[in-house]
This record gives structure tokens, C-alpha cells and sequence, in this order.
């Protein structure tokens, strides 16, 4: 028979196991130009999930906020190791036994939380641009094609400068350096030309683009992207650089992407003027 300190022990740990909840291993944090189509993609989940372990999201999705943290992972429960620890008092048999269930369920633990990606929690996912090579940068565009998701489906032939406040980073191919950030279409680039100062201590491409290839109007003057200030969009940087200065001129077609260490090589204040007059020495 039971004695009524092993009842009380079981029914406690019943309890807790039943509490017991999935703690989020893996989180996300919204950036501008996030839907949860996009948020669900670079998280590795599905929008259903999404919005499953995010009960404050409506049915919509349209109540996303930049900087938002959003749990698209979960632990296992501590069912086991709980209830495992409270039945070692009863007799030293079964506390051998239940010790291998313990330390069993502990790895598992321990390797959920190890693939938890750090990368999903900074500003800068998604808004990270880089230069390595002219085969291997990054530039910024507006967050889908022509703009359209943010013009009622139609292409906006100001696409560019409309964007300048959510863009997202696109980079030639996939980059550790540029977290987040997506692919740019095969054809959008025409020509790419890459240079790099060591003594200014800055580096750029500069070339031709292909406005169909991400269905960008030819009627469409451009618009510059950069950091200065509260940065255009917010949050975007240049990996390994203090600053950075884009355009993209969908009517020439040129596009331009200087990252500087010195304020004065890249000069945020002269959009108007275009590729060929901000990055003066640059190959169009």
C-alpha cells in the first residue's frame, strides 16, 4: 500500500506536469516591410504556426510592429524531469531507473536550446548590406516587386523613393554578413563594376540594372537609401562600415552602392542629383 507522503508526492508532480507550458526557443523580430508571409519565411516556419504561437496577432496579420518580438519555436515541456525527480523518494530501484530519464530528457533540452538562432533578435536582420566582391554585395530595394504590395497591387513608378522608409536588404547570393536579407532576381543586374580604396578606407559597385527584372517603372527618377540620420530605412547598415549611400535610378537605368568609413565619401545629402554625380568615380 501507498503511504500518504507518495500520494501527496504523486499528485504534486501531476500537477506540475499538467502546468507545465513550452517555453519559446526560437524567436523573431519584425522589421519594416514584414507581412507574416515574410516574417514566417525567414524564420523557417509557416504562417499557421506563426500565428498559433502568437495569439496577439489577428486574423489579418496587419498589426505587426517594427521591432516586434515573435516566437516562431518551442522547447520541450519539463513533464519529465519533473516528474522524475519527485518519484526518486520512493525506493532506490526505481530511483536508478528514473535518473536515466532525467539525464535523456535534459539533452534533449539542451539541444533545442542550442539551435536557437541569435540572429533573429537584432535591428538589423533583413536591413544589412555588404560588399566583398562584384559578383558578392547586397543593395537595398522596396520589399516586393514594384513596390506593389504597398501601392494596391499596382506597380508605383516612384517604387524607389516611396521605399526609402521600408526597404529591405537583396544581395547578389546568400551572406552570413547580410543576415536576413533576400535574393536579388538573376537578371536584375546588367553590369557590375567593384571598387575599393584601402587608403579612404571605402568600397563600392556601381553599374546598370534591368528595371523589369524586379518590375520597377522606367518612369521611375530613383531614390537614395542610407543611414544617415535615422537612416532611410531605419536600422539599415552597412556590414564592417560606419556608413553607407545607395541609389537606384530605374529611368537611366544606373544604381550605386558606396559603404565609407568617413562621412564625407558617403554624402547623403545630394540625392538629387543622381549615381553620377554621389559616387562621381564609379563605372556606369
Amino acid at each position: 500500500m501507498r503511504s500518504p507522503f507518495t500520494l501527496a508526492v504523486a499528485c504534486l508532480a501531476a500537477i506540475m506536469a499538467v502546468e507545465a507550458a513550452p517555453a519559446c526557443s526560437k524567436t523573431y523580430t519584425v522589421v519594416a516591410g514584414d507581412t507574416c508571409a515574410l516574417a514566417a519565411q525567414k524564420s523557417g516556419t509557416t504562417i499557421s504556426k506563426l500565428k498559433s504561437l502568437n495569439t496577439s496577432i489577428n486574423s489579418k496579420c496587419s498589426n505587426l510592429r517594427i521591432g516586434q518580438k515573435l516566437c516562431v519555436a518551442t522547447g520541450s515541456t519539463t513533464t519529465k524531469k519533473v516528474t522524475s525527480k519527485k518519484a526518486a523518494t520512493t525506493k532506490k530501484a526505481a530511483a536508478t531507473k528514473k535518473a536515466t530519464t532525467t539525464k535523456k530528457a535534459a539533452t534533449t533540452t539542451s539541444t533545442q536550446t542550442s539551435s536557437a538562432s541569435p540572429t533573429h533578435d537584432i535591428a538589423n536582420y533583413g536591413l544589412t548590406i555588404q560588399i566583398t566582391s562584384k559578383t558578392d554585395f547586397c543593395m537595398m530595394l522596396p520589399s516586393s516587386p514594384g513596390n506593389k504590395a504597398a501601392n494596391g497591387g499596382k506597380i508605383d513608378i516612384d517604387a524607389i523613393a516611396n521605399s526609402e522608409k521600408n526597404a529591405i536588404a537583396f544581395c547578389t547570393k546568400p551572406s552570413a554578413n547580410a543576415p536576413g536579407a533576400s535574393t536579388m532576381p538573376v537578371t536584375l543586374l546588367k553590369s557590375a563594376y567593384f571598387y575599393k580604396n584601402t587608403t579612404a578606407e571605402y568600397v563600392q559597385v556601381t553599374g546598370k540594372l534591368n528595371p523589369a527584372a524586379y518590375e520597377l517603372s522606367t518612369k521611375d527618377n530613383g531614390g537614395q537609401y542610407d543611414n544617415h540620420g535615422a537612416g532611410s530605412p531605419p536600422n539599415s547598415i552597412c556590414y564592417g562600415y560606419r556608413y553607407y549611400v545607395a541609389m537606384v535610378e530605374p529611368n537611366n537605368p544606373d544604381y550605386c552602392v558606396r559603404c565609407c568609413n568617413h562621412y564625407e565619401d558617403c554624402n547623403a545629402g545630394r540625392s538629387e542629383y543622381g549615381c553620377k554625380r554621389v559616387v562621381s568615380n564609379g563605372t556606369y
